[in-house]
């Protein structure tokens, strides 16, 4: 079974786009998990109706409201099927696409050195591949090599073997609501790979108010979070930019200086880009 979740805030009028793709599907051995992070919308009743129509397996939680990190913790331990898909309230599947992420899914599941699948996806009114593709059309490495190695950018679909995934979860901060998911990527690439293809699975659409077009101000409010994927990235990618960004973003946090330069793995280079980032933060506090 493929565990298809969806976390979603205040996404009342998206939901119908993502359910549709749902029922465009030859492939009915998945559940759809909403999880539903605290909303203040209607999103309650159309779940309720959907449900109704009973055409599909829905499995609807609503949690009070902790952000997506807390929502994918969640799902996993509450995921029947032994495939995890992730796909945002504003995203949707392409048709009959979960016939070849199962057939697929079977050709790994029993290989302990893979982790899950990579795929491409699509925004959705230019219809253009976000990013770039993978080097070969299939092609067996990890996460981390993929955007360091191979300098492949962009969005891309991933899918995991949800028992992995539950030895992997979010690290929770107290008071902050979002880690970038990247951070845990980072850390199933130490013991794992993931199996990339060259096929669109899932059309994205970057909305004013969504996720990605307001990064940094979500991990301006949650500075904690991104300190922590920035100081263990600097094991992959020790350059001067993410040292920058880690101090930056514990000035954000209101850390103490002595705090900043001794919990980051360079300490003498934390200590030589403080100033540069205190500049950026000057900078971006002038705006």
């Amino acid at each position: 079974m493929i565990t298809i979740f969806t976390p979603t805030y205040n996404r009342e009028k998206e939901l119908n786009r993502l359910y549709n793709s749902l029922l465009n599907q030859n492939y009915d051995d998945f559940e759809w998990l909403v999880v539903n992070d605290g909303s203040t919308d209607n999103t309650e009743e159309l779940i309720k109706k959907f449900k109704e129509e009973n055409k599909i397996q829905i499995n609807y939680y609503k949690v009070e409201n902790g952000g997506k990190s807390k929502a994918f913790n969640y799902a996993v331990n509450k995921a029947n099927g032994e495939c995890f898909l992730c796909v945002d309230s504003d995203d949707y599947l392409v048709n009959n696409i979960l016939e070849k992420i199962a057939e697929l899914f079977n050709n790994i599941k029993n290989d302990n050195t893979i982790a899950g699948l990579g795929f491409l996806v699509k925004e959705h009114k230019t219809e253009k591949i976000v990013g770039t593709k993978f080097p070969e059309d299939k092609m067996t490495d990890t996460y981390t090599n993929i955007y360091y190695k191979y300098k492949v950018q962009g969005d891309k679909q991933l899918i995991f073997k949800t028992s992995v995934l539950k030895n992997f979860p979010f690290p929770i901060i107290n008071k902050e609501k979002f880690v970038p998911e990247a951070l845990v990527f980072n850390r199933i690439s130490k013991k794992y790979n993931i199996e990339f293809y060259n096929i669109v699975t899932t059309c994205v659409e970057y909305m004013d108010n969504g996720y990605s077009s307001n990064y940094f101000n979500l991990v301006k409010k949650n500075p904690n979070g991104n300190m922590l994927y920035l100081k263990e990235l600097y094991e992959i990618e020790p350059k001067l930019y993410n040292v920058a960004a880690y101090d930056l973003f514990g000035i954000y946090s209101k850390t103490k200086f002595k705090d900043i330069i001794k919990n980051h793995p360079s300490k003498i280079k934390a200590f030589l880009m403080y100033i540069p980032a205190y500049i950026k933060y000057l900078q971006k506090e002038r705006k």
